[in-house]
């Protein structure tokens, strides 16, 4: 086998390759988000079920995900700090690609966590206190 040849295929290898990258990495990180997403979704909730048992009502503001997550965190209904879930760093202060928003009624008997797809109004999760209280 000359060098050429060799060189020939190992360009075939890479295009090969780079085509394949191109098609299931960006397929991998949606679902690395999703579950980032869903395991968020699940804390929080488990936040508000703690602050309602022992307040008899959910929080009345409605609030970004980083703003809920402080808050929960601060009246020690959350244990642990979260991640944004969308850039990986800590889910502080920060409004910028936070997707989520928590709502309640207005005698705050129900709340609504809801995510947005990144930068639309397309609903991508829907939890709440009354009919979907699970992410299946």
């Amino acid at each position: 086998m000359t060098a050429r040849t060799f060189f020939i295929r190992f360009l075939g290898v890479v295009v090969v390759a780079a085509i394949g990258a191109a098609i299931f990495v960006p397929s991998l990180q949606a679902k690395r988000e999703e579950y980032r997403v869903r395991a968020l979704l699940l804390k929080l909730q488990e936040g508000l079920q703690n602050f309602h048992v022992r307040e008899e009502i959910y929080p009345r503001k409605m609030m970004k995900g980083a703003e809920l997550a402080a808050f929960l965190k601060e009246k020690k209904y959350l244990e642990e700090d979260l991640r944004n879930p969308w850039t990986g760093e800590a889910y502080a202060g920060t409004h910028d690609e936070d997707w989520l928003q928590y709502r309640t009624g207005d005698i705050a008997e129900t709340y609504e966590l809801i995510v947005f797809h990144a930068g639309t109004e397309e609903v991508q999760f829907r939890l709440d206190s009354t009919e979907n209280q699970s992410l299946e």
